[in-house]
């Protein structure tokens, strides 16, 4: 989808005309890139969050002839996607976002916030979302494999004599 289907697609749900519909979609777009510009952090409950990230300067290579290259600092823009917007093209099939952000909607950003940094919750518990895949080796089916399975003895084929 392009600029001018996205602005179709608009027009046809808010009932509006093409023209003004492309108003409003170029009307977001710019306050979103304003924004950014100016550093800010805009961010769309259930969407997504748009930021800009400083790059430092650096040497690069040109590929072709081998020379370096000194690549000035920059600050580029990064966008990461929301949970309802991940759900979404995961196959989950939120409900389209409405006027009022709902609790739930502001629940699951806290969560996704909190499993980002792998800090404790209130209640002192630890995060399951953070320590999800951090399992150790030990009682887990797969410590019969790898590295583990050559210490231990074990081994996942058995072997036929």
């Amino acid at each position: 989808m392009n600029k001018s289907e996205l602005a179709a697609a608009v027009a046809e749900r808010t009932e509006s005309t093409p023209t003004q519909a492309r108003r409003q979609v170029d009307a977001v777009l710019d306050s979103i890139m304003e924004s950014v510009s100016a550093g800010e952090r805009v961010s769309l409950l259930g969407f997504g969050t748009f930021t800009g990230a400083e790059r430092p300067a650096r040497t690069a290579r040109n590929p072709r002839t081998g020379d370096t290259v000194e690549v000035p600092a920059a600050v580029v823009p990064r966008f990461r996607a929301g949970s309802g917007f991940k759900a979404r093209v995961s196959g989950g099939d939120p409900a389209p976002a409405t006027n009022g952000a709902s609790t739930d909607t502001a629940k699951t950003a806290a969560t996704d916030a909190k499993a980002d940094t792998g800090k404790k919750n209130k209640k002192g518990k630890k995060n399951k979302k953070a320590d999800k895949g951090k399992k150790s080796a030990k009682g887990s089916p797969k410590a019969a494999s790898g590295k583990d399975a050559k210490k231990s003895g074990k081994s996942k084929k058995s072997k036929k004599k």
